[in-house]
């Protein structure tokens, strides 16, 4: 297992800022309080004490202007649609994407804790998702989509549900900020909440809490890079209990302009339990719709608990496993 830790500071630049600004202030009274009690006054020295009283207003002023700058700045962070606008921006006008990545499965109920497998990602942007893996058990396909979802293993359809390790996709697939803010809803993130947080070495927006909570679903962009680093699953939608959140992490560029994440881990029940890594990528290849069709796939797999032959000609079904392996060649 590899040992995560995770920075346990919880003061913003912001709080320090204001709290050094406080302080400026608190020694303002001090000065006044001194030229008051000072014995028997003359005349000079009263007008000495208004010549100095002249710079000690200015400095009363700067600090009350210093006050409330940091006061502002600590208060006002971006509202979500605005942030995740710019999150979907630096991702760039890619049309399609492929991944070929290694995903690693911490098991202790697996011989030697862990069993690697190799995964093939697509991405349709804006909301078209495909996951394919090859298992001892044999192989999966999983496809989401704006018609639902769809779970094939050995060519029987199993559910028509998302899996919830596939949420990793949510940050990366949704192009629009309309859909994301859709998805991100649907999984009970709280997008009027808005606030400024720390993980690890990153200042980031946390979309959904008040930071430091941690108890409710929550997304994390980092602040200067706008890409999402953290995204906190914990307690939202039915089927996320045991999921507890997702980091992205290492990214590289994939052409000018583009980044992805090298690494992607999954923390369950306060374990690692999966991690993905990136071996290698497409930008923009020609994907056919077949691959992304969910009410087509439905006529093509079988429903597991259905004893009825396949509505569908068999060649159909030969004809989607070419066009994959036709696809498959140019990864070799």
């Amino acid at each position: 297992m590899i040992p995560m830790k995770r920075d346990p500071c919880k003061t913003s630049p912001f709080a320090q800022s204001l709290r050094q600004a406080q302080i400026l202030v608190l020694k303002i009274p001090k000065v006044f309080l001194r030229l008051k009690s000072s014995p028997s006054l003359t005349l000079n020295k009263i007008e000495r004490s208004a010549k100095v009283s002249k710079p000690r207003a200015s400095y009363l002023v700067c600090a009350f202007i210093v006050l409330g700058l940091a006061g502002a700045s600590h208060s006002y962070v971006l509202p979500a649609k605005q942030i995740l606008d710019f999150m979907i921006e630096q991702f760039g006008s890619t049309r399609t994407f492929v991944v070929l990545q290694k995903t690693v499965i911490y098991d202790p109920a697996l011989e030697g804790g862990m069993r690697e497998v190799d995964e093939i990602l697509y991405y349709r942007y804006p909301d078209r998702f495909r996951c394919e893996v090859s298992t001892p058990g044999g192989k999966q396909v999983r496809v989401v989509g704006p018609e639902g979802a769809i779970f094939v293993t050995n060519g029987k359809i199993i559910a028509e549900t998302e899996n919830p390790f596939d949420h990793f996709k949510d940050l990366l697939l949704y192009r629009q900020a309309e859909l994301l803010l859709k998805r991100l809803s649907e999984l009970d993130v709280n997008l009027d909440v808005v606030s400024l947080g720390r993980y690890k070495y990153s200042i980031a927006y946390v979309i959904g809490a008040k930071y430091p909570d941690e108890s409710v679903p929550q997304v994390w962009i980092e602040k200067n890079t706008f890409r999402p680093i953290r995204y906190v699953l914990r307690g939202g939608g039915p089927n996320n209990a045991d999921l507890e959140e997702i980091e992205y992490t290492d990214y590289m560029p994939l052409d000018k302009g583009r980044w992805y994440p090298a690494r992607i881990l999954f923390f369950q029940n306060g374990r690692l339990a999966r991690m993905y890594v990136l071996k290698t990528f497409r930008v923009n290849p020609e994907l056919p719709d077949q691959l992304f069709d969910i009410p087509y796939l439905k006529t093509v797999y079988q429903p597991i608990a259905s004893a009825e032959p396949p509505p569908s000609p068999e060649s159909e079904l030969d004809e989607v496993k070419k066009t994959i392996r036709d696809f498959k060649r140019t990864f070799e």
